[in-house]
């Protein structure tokens, strides 16, 4: 584990050329944030999988009131799919933040995992300190409106943060401003812009 100022890097392997990078973590970690500043530095195309699920679908609560958590994931893994066939790479995927977290065993656990694989996959935290990064996250997430409840987002990131942990090819604690972590990612990983050729391909922002 590496030290940036206040930002935790561990690199577990090397970035590739061209492979895009998947930000995973739980709600409230800051991977859409931290997407925008590696997008805009790199000058590389962002995809945010819960806006393209909006956007193409419904709004995610309205579609899980009405057909189920279960097939929420269903749709959601098959779009994500979607995109990263249909997208060029390199370019930044903002992952949900049950990505990762289905059953273990399942179809969608699996190609979930599968899917991270054909890239490099980045977990973000606030801290490596359960305590610390929990009440940081819940804090974030009630301050979204979306009436949401503590003890609930309390329970939800103390289930994830464990799962999370293990997950990526790099893991990054910070708490730092996202356009400094972004810098010290874009460092510590060496990710390099794309060249000429690349950057003049079409993209799904």
């Amino acid at each position: 584990m590496r030290s940036m100022a206040k930002t935790q890097i561990e690199v577990r392997r090397p970035w590739r050329p061209y492979e895009t990078i998947f930000l995973l973590g739980p709600g409230g970690v800051g991977k859409s944030t931290l997407g925008r500043q590696l997008a805009e530095k790199l000058g590389w195309g962002l995809v945010d999988l819960d806006l393209e699920f909006c956007e193409r679908l419904e709004t995610i609560g309205t579609y899980i009131a009405s057909h189920g958590y279960e097939r929420y994931r269903a749709e959601n893994l098959a779009l994500a799919k979607h995109l990263v066939m249909t997208n060029p790479a390199p370019r930044i995927f903002v992952t949900p933040s049950g990505f990762l977290a289905a059953q273990a065993g399942t179809y969608d656990y699996d190609e979930a995992r599968r899917l991270v694989s054909t890239g490099y996959g980045i977990v973000l935290l606030p801290s490596l300190d359960i305590e610390v990064a929990t009440a940081v996250v819940v804090e974030r997430q009630l301050k979204r409106g979306f009436g949401l409840q503590h003890a609930t987002e309390d329970r939800k990131f103390r289930e994830r943060f464990p799962i999370y942990l293990k997950e990526g090819n790099a893991l990054v604690a910070s708490m730092e401003r996202p356009a400094d972590v972004a810098d010290a990612v874009i460092r510590s990983v060496a990710v390099s812009p794309p060249t000429r050729a690349q950057s003049t391909q079409p993209v799904c922002t």
